[in-house]
């Protein structure tokens, strides 16, 4: 009768643990989710184009986006915990009400990679 039934499920304090742990991860994720539903939902997909407009720009305008990317980061950093969880919540917010711009910011990072991996495999000689 004192048979320890297997552990079925996660327990809160499991999640709160590793959304400790993993909060920049977890909060990332759930904008992307956010962001995807709501493109859907009230703009059709044109998250999209945004994404491809934002990977555009990014190749372009790499050397500024990068800049202006990193000083939000380094904004971001400096922050209390209670700021950076209001932050986070505005940022959540924006993926419900903006998932046009969330995917703008996601595409412009994506071109950025790009544009450094290119310049990384092939190198461009000088003459």
């Amino acid at each position: 009768m004192d048979e320890k039934k297997p552990k079925t499920g996660v327990s809160v304090k499991e999640i709160e643990t590793f959304t400790k742990k993993h909060r920049f991860e977890v909060f990332f994720c759930l904008s992307l989710i956010l962001s995807c539903f709501f493109n859907f939902v009230f703009f059709d997909g044109w998250g999209t184009v945004a994404a491809a407009v934002g990977g555009i720009l990014g190749i372009l305008f790499s050397s500024k986006i990068a800049e202006l990317v990193q000083r939000f980061a380094q904004f971001f950093h400096k922050q209390e915990d209670l700021t950076q969880l209001i932050l986070g919540i505005a940022g959540l917010v924006l993926s419900v009400f903006l998932p046009i711009l969330i995917f703008l910011v996601i595409g412009s990072c994506g071109g950025i990679y790009l544009q450094q991996l290119t310049e990384k495999v092939f190198p461009q000689e000088t003459e």
